[in-house]
């Protein structure tokens, strides 16, 4: 088993409340992953991975906490009047892929399951969690050294239907995603999540998905 527990991010709640989502003291759900906000800067710091051993260490400069038991959440949250089918895939940033993506086999025991060069130098390598993909990208956008946590997409039940209640000011008009038979939509920076959020339609049964 290994599965994402959390997410820790700085910043405050209320801009994650406008999407729609319910907190408990600082943390909600993004399906069965943990979002806790945090008194740190803006961005994501540090997640909580469950490999079944108990281990604070760092994977090529982020900070990680392993656990061996983790909370039994249920595979789906609400959002709004939505529900959030799972996260989809949360995105590391890296000035190495081949450093960055042997730090992740050593740490978690995850294999590169695909690599994908997107255009502009940009190239892309994912693992795969039991509950989400990490997404590790690299490119001339990227000029610090080290590896960091960016960015997550969550896949909503009925992306349209959420993305009008929200309006155009908070989350942009869905469009065709890469993956075949999906759509995506990413929250505006202007909302103040201090986190690149997108949310995309559930997987397409049958298609490949990375």
């Amino acid at each position: 088993m290994s599965r994402l527990v959390a997410l820790h991010a700085g910043g405050s709640r209320e801009p994650w409340q406008k999407l729609g989502l319910s907190f408990t003291g600082n943390s909600c759900l993004l399906a069965d992953v943990d979002l806790t906000i945090t008194d740190d800067p803006l961005g994501l710091h540090s997640w909580t991975i469950d490999v079944g051993i108990d281990e604070v260490c760092d994977i090529d400069g982020i900070a990680t906490t392993l656990v061996s038991t983790s909370p039994g959440h249920p595979a789906t949250s609400r959002i709004g009047s939505h529900t959030i089918t799972g996260l989809d895939h949360v995105v590391v940033n890296t000035d190495n892929l081949d450093r960055t993506c042997a730090a992740i086999e050593a740490v978690l025991g995850l294999d590169v399951r695909r690599e994908r060069e997107v255009g502009n130098g940009v190239v892309q390598r994912f693992h795969k969690l039991d509950n989400t993909i990490i997404e590790v990208v690299t490119g001339p956008h990227i000029t610090t050294v080290g590896a960091s946590l960016w960015g997550m997409v969550a896949s909503i039940d009925d992306l349209f239907e959420y993305c009008e209640s929200l309006g155009d000011d908070i989350a942009s008009p869905p469009k065709r995603a890469t993956q075949p038979g999906r759509y995506i939509s990413t929250v505006r920076g202007a909302t103040g999540l201090g986190v690149p959020f997108a949310m995309m339609t559930p997987h397409v049964p049958g298609m490949a998905t990375r």
